[in-house]
């Protein structure tokens, strides 16, 4: 049953010229922001405003040299919040509204590395309805979210890691891979339900019910939502504990996660079907405080059923550095690596095809974030990829700039 679609892909001949006209506009924007902002972004911890707005865009320019190509792919993103008490006289609750517009290459498409390169690629351009949903908060810790659910914000997540752009920071790239069209994660969302439950001295428990496939995999650009019995659903569950102060950015925190789809999946031989489930680990904690800033590690790994995905085991680490000279130079350091283990069905079948299959692909990133102004961002990086696409032999290096423009705004009743 299609209980709703939104949105639909961008038509060909206005990509380019919607692409150009972004870009000018954002390089304006930009330079009108380092000048100083018109306005002083919106404080939401402290924020009192019965609704908020906050928009950004986001464009990675990057530059491969195996093979040599060079592209740039963007993002714009419009989330709408709504204080439910404060408008309507419903206490505890939050309704959530978000746009997204990607538009740009798929750098990832030249390159062929099996766990990606940007975590703002898209396989097609277009205006989508994202995660909106409605979220009420119980007494005692308790909250239940309805709606398009991105998984990620909530599971498999470490603040630590969120800056660098690889996918596989974002989200481990064994689970990323599942489903038929994924899980529900960027850009692809689907209606489920999530609850979670936090107790005294940061112990937290949270899980998920999904629709096994978000999203339609024969529209990629489109927000669709098909509810079918014979696609099963998602099952996720995750519990941990997080300690010290969330207002740190990035709080020490330990957690264990399952994932399983209820109905039988296909095996990459097409022998036969079997269960798609996996469980992953994430721990977070400081490892250096200062009063300037502070420095943090992650490690996060998972495993999946090799016989129906390509990875059937990944591991990701690395370091947060807050303002690692203070006052002046860039706001953080970044530097992070991520491995994906081949699994024997994938390289029996690299052999057959003639190719030489390698047991792993690794990557390895840096980065530096400079912020001219409080809106603005400027991010250059590097990646390192060995044996890409889990092919022996190979490798790839890009440079590139992410580039972030961020406001916000409130309003009262």
């Amino acid at each position: 049953m299609v209980i709703g679609s939104a949105f639909a892909p961008l038509p060909s001949g206005k990509r380019s010229s919607i692409a150009a006209w972004v870009g000018a506009r954002l390089c304006c924007a930009a330079a009108l922001s380092i000048a100083g902002p018109t306005f002083a972004l919106a404080d939401e911890s402290t924020d009192t405003s019965a609704w908020r707005w906050d928009a950004v865009y986001k464009i990675d320019a990057l530059r491969a040299d195996r093979p040599v190509v060079g592209t740039a792919t963007g993002l714009f993103d419009l989330r709408l919040t709504f204080d439910a008490e404060r408008l309507f006289g419903w206490p505890g609750t939050t309704l959530r509204v978000e746009v997204l517009g990607d538009h740009g290459g798929q750098p990832n498409r030249h390159v062929g590395s099996v766990q990606g390169i940007s975590n703002l690629e898209v396989t097609r351009t277009s205006l989508r309805l994202y995660a909106s949903s409605i979220e009420h908060r119980f007494e005692h810790g308790t909250s239940v979210l309805f709606g398009l659910y991105d998984l990620n914000s909530d599971f498999y997540a470490t603040e630590a890691s969120g800056l660098l752009i690889h996918p596989a920071f974002g989200i481990g790239s064994e689970f990323a891979q599942s489903g038929r069209n994924g899980p529900s994660i960027f850009p692809n969302l689907s209606l489920g339900v999530s609850v979670k439950v936090e107790r005294d001295h940061g112990w937290y428990a949270q899980a998920a019910v999904l629709d096994a496939v978000p999203g339609d995999p024969s529209h990629p650009g489109q927000t669709r939502v098909e509810l079918r019995a014979r696609e099963g659903a998602l099952l996720v569950g995750e519990f941990g504990r997080r300690t010290g102060s969330a207002d740190s950015g990035a709080p020490d925190r330990w957690g264990i996660g399952v994932w399983n789809y209820t109905r039988s999946a296909p095996r990459l031989d097409a022998t036969g079907t079997g269960r798609d489930t996996g469980v992953y680990a994430i721990g977070q904690a400081a490892l250096l405080e200062r009063p300037e800033g502070r420095m943090v590690g992650f490690l996060r790994a998972g495993l999946a059923n090799g016989r129906l995905n390509p990875i059937d085991a990944a591991f990701d680490a690395g370091v947060l550095i807050d303002r690692p000279w203070g006052t002046s130079g860039p706001a953080a350091l970044t530097a992070g690596i991520a491995f994906a283990r081949i699994g024997s069905t994938r390289r029996r079948l690299q052999a057959a095809a003639g190719e030489q299959p390698g047991s792993h692909e690794a990557t390895l990133e840096l980065g530096a974030r400079w912020m001219p102004s409080p809106s603005v961002v400027l991010q250059p990086l590097v990646q390192h990829i060995a044996r890409v696409g889990g092919k022996a032999g190979t490798t790839a290096t890009l440079v590139g700039l992410r580039l972030e423009w961020a406001l916000s705004g409130a309003g009262k009743r």
